[in-house]
């Protein structure tokens, strides 16, 4: 008789509360939803001319990622920006910026940088009688040790004038 009131009481008072079920689900979701947007976090970029910003882009495409400089920009001074962002800040990998022609020979690089200033000038006298820039981002590992494969992200295609 004790143990069946004994039993009785347990069932009736038992730990279980009925929004815990609840909580656990929130949890779950929200551990969930916070894993996806470090997975899907992207790095991003800007290109500036002479301080405007003429592209702010994440998404690696030739075709959405070309522009057409006029040709009063061309002329002016002043200076070509190239702003690369990390998603995460990454202390393994530096990143370089890489400038190509239309004929895919490479024309002036900066090295282990997030942040690039050229003058007008230069791009100017490098890239005369060209017809466009491609500008390309390449990682290389700090540690000449590891070996990482390269591959080029095309950041920015200017049409030159």
């Amino acid at each position: 008789m004790f143990i069946k009131s004994l039993q009785l009481s347990f069932n009736k008072n038992s730990h279980y509360i009925p929004g815990i079920k609840i909580m656990r689900i929130i949890v779950l979701i929200s551990i969930l939803f916070f894993t996806q947007k470090i997975t899907y976090a992207q790095d991003e970029w800007k290109i500036k001319w002479n301080k405007k910003t003429i592209l702010h882009s994440n998404k690696e495409n030739e075709a959405a990622n070309t522009l057409k400089i006029k040709p009063a920009y061309w002329k002016k001074n002043g200076s070509l920006e190239i702003i690369y962002k990390e998603a995460v800040p990454d202390t393994i990998l530096w990143h370089s910026f890489l400038l190509f022609d239309e004929a895919d020979y490479q024309l002036l690089s900066r090295e282990k940088t997030l942040k690039a200033i050229i003058p007008i000038q230069t791009l100017r006298k490098i890239f005369a009688g060209k017809k466009q820039i491609k500008i390309y981002t390449i990682v290389s590992p700090r540690n000449p040790n590891i070996a990482v494969r390269i591959r080029r992200v095309h950041l920015c295609t200017l049409q030159l004038p």
